[in-house]
């Protein structure tokens, strides 16, 4: 029966390059990819978002511009009565902002209207709660957008207070804008739809829709949208975000400081896509000549390293198989096989020290926390009697408070090191976490682990410490027997110990008893 081949090195070598060098492409285009998609998002974003803001900005200088334009009306009609005639020039000069302007006393009475005033005629009492407002605030006012009771359309009224030289408040000047009529204000905000499906709809302060390329939703309440429930609470600002249909756009946002409005300009997400597509594409057809090159090259190259050990393979084989004599000329892979042997060598002597190096505690040196457990553990299974110590630095959260951390380190540092001084060669000396450290005195008894720890604890306080004062540690002890044979509760009984020697003072050595704690200190 014929022994089973494998598969050669040569051709392992050739799949492993060409595998990484298609998941290398694969990986770059991904970046390439996820890079684009990610600017192109955030210049969309930022896009409308500066958008958003210039629309605030402008909208603002134009309400400004509207409101100062009515305060000059008020001003004149405070000085002298305005005839109908000159309401009719004031009109034609201010007619791309107002639909209409008109003159109302102290009861809410037209007193004159301009020629195009939507139906609202001199001598009509206004029961509007934005004419309302006006009376009783006596002070220029622009009002939240409303319905008409005449026009049953949505508008808004600029009002101007008229004050006579006096100082008796005679009534007020407004002008009405009509939001779904032609006019400055209208143009500016109603006007934004764009052919890639850009568009900005308006909220206003009651959140809701003033302005939106769909007609049919104007004066619908959206105050669940996210975008808007942060501009109306007076942020700027863009996200990505997902609208009642489910579909993603990147919205802009800004408030408007006069009126209070949230002004957003939004994109459709799915306007990257075409894009990110043609970016694949062209990536793919600039990289394949070079991806073909890199696969002849690698393939060239993965045999140059495969074949002497294919060559010593097949002149093994041939040795075994042949019955003919032994070529005399062995194939020159005496030194690639060196290499071999000296890296594999390197590779177990680096897993070694690394597996040392995960057994020891990398600030202190001693042994950590699972080196101690395993220890436990292991010394329990095999029924070696033993004594723990447990000891914790004393007030070590006021030396790092004190000192700082650095200083909080040396001390953790030099109290390894005093432990490892006064422990025995065939003991174990750990950090159990933190400020707390222990020893696995092997084969000891009470008497030798107190011993140990008396000699420890005095040794640590006067030794030179780091911080230029003594350090204090209190200690627990507690001993494996016949009867505890559980790691855990060895463990606790030495916890226990370690906090009565804190309740009695700190800075000394407590064996455990079996007694009740009267209470523990965090």
């Amino acid at each position: 029966m014929g022994t089973r081949k494998g598969l050669k090195l040569r051709f392992v070598l050739g799949l492993f390059v060409i595998g990484s060098v298609i998941l290398t492409a694969i990986i770059g285009g991904y970046f390439a990819w996820t890079t684009n998609k990610t600017s192109l998002t955030s210049g969309y974003l930022e896009s409308n978002y500066q958008y958003a803001q210039k629309l605030s900005s402008n909208t603002k200088e134009l309400l400004d511009i509207i409101s100062n334009n009515v305060d000059a009306i008020a001003a004149r009609a405070g000085i002298q009565n305005i005839s109908q005639k000159e309401l009719d020039s004031w009109y034609d000069a201010n007619e791309q902002y107002f639909n209409a302007i008109i003159i109302v006393d102290s009861n809410r009475k037209v007193m004159l209207s301009s020629l195009s005033s939507g139906g609202v005629k001199a001598g009509a009492v206004l029961n509007s709660y934005a004419a309302k407002q006006a009376v009783e605030q006596k002070r220029p006012l622009i009002s939240e957008p409303y319905v008409g009771t005449t026009t049953n359309q949505l508008l808004m009224l600029i009002s101007s207070p008229i004050f006579n030289e006096q100082g008796e408040y005679e009534g007020f000047v407004a002008g009405t804008i009509y939001l779904s009529e032609s006019n400055a204000l209208s143009k500016l905000l109603n006007e934004h739809f764009y052919g890639n499906g850009s568009y900005v709809y308006v909220a206003d302060k009651q959140g809701r829709l003033i302005f939106h390329p769909d007609h049919k939703r104007i004066n619908e309440k959206i105050a669940s949208n996210e975008v808007i429930n942060k501009a109306l609470a007076g942020h700027s600002g863009s996200q990505e975000i997902v609208n009642s249909k489910q579909n993603r756009y990147f919205a802009g946002y800004a408030n408007e400081s006069i009126t209070g409005w949230a002004i957003v300009a939004q994109t459709p997400a799915s306007i990257i896509d075409k894009p990110l597509n043609e970016l694949i594409w062209s990536i793919l057809l600039q990289f394949l000549p070079l991806f073909i090159v890199i696969l002849l090259l690698a393939w060239y190259v993965s045999h140059l390293i495969s074949k002497p050990l294919f060559e010593l393979a097949a002149f093994s084989e041939e040795a075994i198989l042949s019955t003919k004599a032994i070529r005399s000329k062995m194939p020159k892979t005496n030194s690639y096989i060196y290499e071999v042997r000296q890296l594999n060598q390197s590779i177990n002597n680096h897993f070694n020290l690394l597996n040392k190096e995960i057994r020891l505690d990398g600030l202190t040196g001693l042994a950590n926390r699972k080196t101690f457990d395993l220890t436990i553990q292991e010394w329990i299974a095999e029924d070696i009697p033993f004594a723990l110590i447990l000891l914790d630095v004393d007030h070590f959260k006021k030396i790092n408070d004190q000192h700082g951390h650095l200083i909080g380190d040396e001390v953790l540092i030099y109290t390894a090191a005093q432990i490892k001084a006064f422990s025995r060669s065939h003991d174990l000396s750990f950090r159990y976490g933190g400020e707390e450290f222990g020893i696995l005195v092997k084969l000891g008894s009470i008497p030798t682990a107190t011993n140990i720890a008396e000699r420890l604890r005095e040794g640590i306080a006067a030794g030179a410490s780091p911080t230029g004062s003594p350090i204090y540690v209190s200690i627990g002890i507690s001993m494996s027997s016949g009867k505890v044979k559980d790691a855990k509760e060895i463990i606790e009984m030495a916890d226990q110990a370690l906090y009565r020697s804190k309740e009695a003072g700190r800075n000394r050595t407590t064996v455990y008893d079996n007694k009740p704690l009267s209470g523990r200190e965090e």
